[in-house]
């Protein structure tokens, strides 16, 4: 059959190769994730690849994060940077002048009778006294922050309180692109085998 259409072999071969190549990585890809569970008999049970490796990838992942992108230090120096921002003496400079005013119209008429100037002298000197306090209490809270904020087990807990279907759909939600491209890849591979077999057996025949 295959002497009388010498054309079969460069449709049937690359088309198989195409399909069996595609088959395969995408089997491939869906076993990453599936079975969630072990399942099989006796030693023969078979187990998705991230399921399996869930303790080993939250390892990697708080250590990756830890390491390569923010430490428990560089949380405690922002908290510390956010403590003493021009924005957050602005809210509080804002806050003791309200506080102030408040008490000054409580005194009613009294209020009056008191300088300008003293009133301000006791504005500034409240707020050297609170801006003094948050910048103790930022620096307080770096090093606290520091020694004490594991960021790494943090990290490891929250990423082993995932369920699996959850973590299936974040890891597909991010490189859910480049699993198709693999999918994709097989089949062309399997069709570029297929047509090295159709021309290996016309150069046989």
């Amino acid at each position: 059959m295959m002497s009388e259409n010498p054309w079969l072999p460069w449709i049937v071969f690359p088309l198989v190769g195409a399909l069996i190549g595609y088959a395969t990585n995408w089997l491939a890809v869906k076993m990453l994730f599936r079975p969630h569970r072990p399942k099989g008999f006796g030693p023969l049970r078979f187990q998705g690849v991230v399921p399996r490796r869930q303790e080993a990838l939250a390892d990697s992942i708080a250590e990756t994060v830890q390491d390569e992108l923010i430490s428990a230090e560089d949380v405690a120096a922002l908290v510390q940077t956010i403590a003493t921002s021009d924005a957050v003496r602005h809210k509080l400079k804002g806050r003791i002048d309200a506080l102030i005013s408040e008490q000054l119209q409580s005194l009613g008429p009294m209020a009056s009778f008191l300088p300008t100037d003293l009133v301000d002298k006791i504005k500034g000197r409240i707020e050297e006294e609170v801006f003094s306090f948050v910048d103790e209490m930022g620096h307080d809270l770096h090093g606290t922050l520091g020694e004490q904020l594991d960021l790494k087990q943090k990290v490891r807990e929250r990423i082993m309180a995932f369920e699996l279907d959850q973590m299936e759909r974040l890891v597909l939600r991010v490189a859910k692109k480049e699993l198709r491209h693999i999918e994709f890849l097989g089949g062309v591979l399997g069709l570029i085998v297929g047509l090295v077999e159709a021309g290996l057996l016309q150069l046989w025949n």
